[in-house]
């Protein structure tokens, strides 16, 4: 496995003192959960908690292989239904739902926590572009 840098994680046990800080040196590898999908287990040297590094991540609890996730992220976000996301992905539908949801979650957290005191007096939503069918000629 490579070496890298571990001081990017954060530990997710919120009982900690160190819990969400990044950058500290207190987050030490601890073994591996799955040496063929690279997946590392870390652990927090001031609470003593072991975590897998994608902890806090919509990767976390999957067993499908990361390249599989972010196809089904980036046809979700190009505006894909779900039905045709689960089948050009080869998953099941509740697969794409789960997999939206948490990235959805992961990415309101990330903005919550890099944009703070940003007060918007405008705003203005991107066009989205929707078909509206009629069972009936008249309505």
């Amino acid at each position: 496995m490579e070496e890298r840098a571990w001081s990017e994680f954060a530990g997710p046990n919120p009982k900690c003192p160190a819990f969400g800080q990044r950058g500290r040196p207190s987050i030490r590898p601890h073994g591996c959960s799955s040496k063929a999908r690279n997946i590392r287990c870390l652990r927090c040297t001031v609470c003593n908690k072991s975590f897998s590094e994608r902890a806090s991540t919509p990767f976390f609890r999957t067993q499908l292989p990361e390249d599989q996730i972010v196809a089904i992220a980036e046809h979700v976000v190009e505006g894909n239904g779900m039905r045709p996301t689960a089948r050009l992905c080869g998953v099941s539908l509740n697969t794409v739902l789960r997999i939206a949801v948490r990235a959805g979650e992961h990415a309101q957290a990330f903005h919550d926590q890099k944009v703070r005191h940003v007060r918007a007096e405008r705003v203005q939503a991107d066009e989205a572009w929707a078909f509206v069918g009629k069972k009936r000629q008249t309505l």
